[in-house]
């Protein structure tokens, strides 16, 4: 549905671009890390699979803040031993995803008290565990349990969060730790709280669909009794950065879109629309037409300009804009689109009907179409045309008209003459045969009467 606009622009840049998206993608960051269990050794430390003590529930929340990912986690854990107090050592990492996020500000409490953390590098030899993403070094701190005793620990920290080159950010969790505590977890529940995210925004897709979303920024997995996933990545794109950050790509050196998209960026709405409308003027048709109308619209949007917004978009449903990232600003489209109908009180077989034609232009994005279910399963589809009416019965038929023609094919098709049925065509023959019989009669009498007359002359 959507082509990629191609004209003026450099080939082998956009290229370059797409590789390094891809590459990104291929090597998420992240921003949940955990308590793994450790060994020390000697002032160092490595990875020990722990036999006794299992993780009986973890709960994550992550909140998204600009290029800042804040988790708050808590982990319960307790000692299956019913004899023998369990002493060990926990560590959570400083750095993740092959050692190029760092953890910041990590924090530990147990039982109301904040845990000291000791720095030790990490000794792990790799053929004694399956776990791969090993970091350089360790935040770890010691801890007794009783038999059957239960701890909890809450753990805070930081990470940034990093983008590609097309401006897709990228959340990584990992939960391979749970593989270094004892049995299977009972519970672990992982939320993100994205701010503003509505479904639109999560592509590509989610390496695992979440198994619940609030339709406004909160997304959540939940997995009990059963081992969850070794990670989980959610990619989103950030729809007024995003486009504002293209503009200034393929745009670069251009003095005029750069004024545009500092006024957008600081706000600056009404000078931002202004500028679009002279720059188009002034320029006529240029290959980021479609991307600056789309920067008017959503500067109106953020004016409260609706009407103006929507227009604008409509004009931009069926045109190229933003290259490879165009599903996402099309979904965009749709969506509000979609409530801005709602907003005007539209009919709800006229919801339906454009939510449902709509669906078939989704490519590659399945919590979007997971919302357009949902909204299609709570609104009336359009009535279907009713087939014609089927007359009633009618108890009392009046008598059909008699046929002429079939009237007088039964009064000619036999003759009762007596007590016998005779057909029309023995009765014709009959009738025939007297006559024949009745004229030789008549001629023989006349030819007679003749001869004696001729005799008495």
């Amino acid at each position: 549905m959507y082509p990629i606009v191609k004209e003026g622009r450099d080939g082998m840049k956009k290229y370059i671009l797409l590789l390094l998206s891809l590459l990104f993608l291929a090597v998420p960051t992240t921003a949940l890390a955990a308590p793994f269990s450790l060994a020390r050794v000697s002032s160092s430390a490595q990875v020990h699979e722990e036999e006794t003590v299992q993780v009986i529930s973890y709960k994550a929340h992550i909140r998204v803040e600009s290029d800042i990912a804040y988790t708050t986690a808590s982990l319960i854990i307790k000692n299956a031993d019913d004899e023998t107090q369990a002493s060990l050592m926990l560590g959570l990492p400083s750095h993740v995803n092959q050692n190029t996020v760092k953890i910041d500000n990590p924090q530990v409490v147990m039982d109301g008290v904040r845990q000291r953390l000791s720095n030790r590098r990490d000794r792990t030899k790799p053929e004694e565990t399956d776990i791969v993403d090993l970091p350089a070094r360790w935040s770890t701190w010691t801890i007794k349990l009783d038999p059957d005793q239960y701890q909890v620990i809450e753990i805070h920290y930081e990470t940034e969060i990093q983008k590609s080159e097309n401006g897709t950010k990228s959340l990584f969790i990992p939960l391979s730790f749970l593989k270094s505590w004892a049995a299977l977890p009972q519970n672990v529940e992982i939320t993100a709280d994205l701010g503003d995210a509505p479904p639109y925004i999560f592509e590509p897709n989610p390496t695992v669909l979440p198994h619940s979303y609030d339709n406004k920024s909160r997304i959540s997995w939940k997995y009990s009794g059963t081992r969850p996933p070794e990670y989980i990545q959610v990619n989103f794109r950030h729809i007024e950065q995003l486009a504002a950050e293209y503009l200034t790509i393929q745009a670069a050196g251009d003095k005029a879109i750069a004024s545009i998209i500092r006024a957008f960026s600081n706000k600056a709405y009404d000078t931002a629309i202004s500028l679009v409308e002279s720059y188009i003027e002034t320029q006529g048709e240029t290959f980021l037409n479609n991307e600056l109308l789309y920067i008017e619209a959503l500067a109106r949007q953020n004016l409260l300009q609706a009407n103006e917004a929507m227009e604008l978009f409509t004009r931009l449903e069926d045109k190229p804009v933003f290259g490879e990232l165009e599903g996402t600003f099309k979904n965009k489209i749709i969506y509000d689109k979609f409530h801005h109908m709602e907003s005007l009180l539209t009919d709800g077989a006229a919801l339906y009907e454009y939510l449902d034609s709509a669906k078939k232009y989704i490519m590659g994005n399945e919590m979007f179409l997971m919302w357009m279910e949902e909204e299609l399963t709570r609104l009336t589809p359009p009535p279907t045309p009713s087939p014609e009416p089927t007359p009633p019965a009618d108890n009392n038929p009046l008598p059909e008209p008699e046929d002429k023609d079939k009237k007088d094919d039964e009064l000619i098709t036999s003759i009762v003459i007596g007590d016998y049925e005779v057909s029309v065509e023995v009765f014709f023959l009959g009738v025939l045969a007297v006559l024949i019989i009745l004229m030789i009669v008549i001629s023989r009498r006349r030819r007679k009467a003749r001869s004696r007359g001729y005799l008495f002359r």
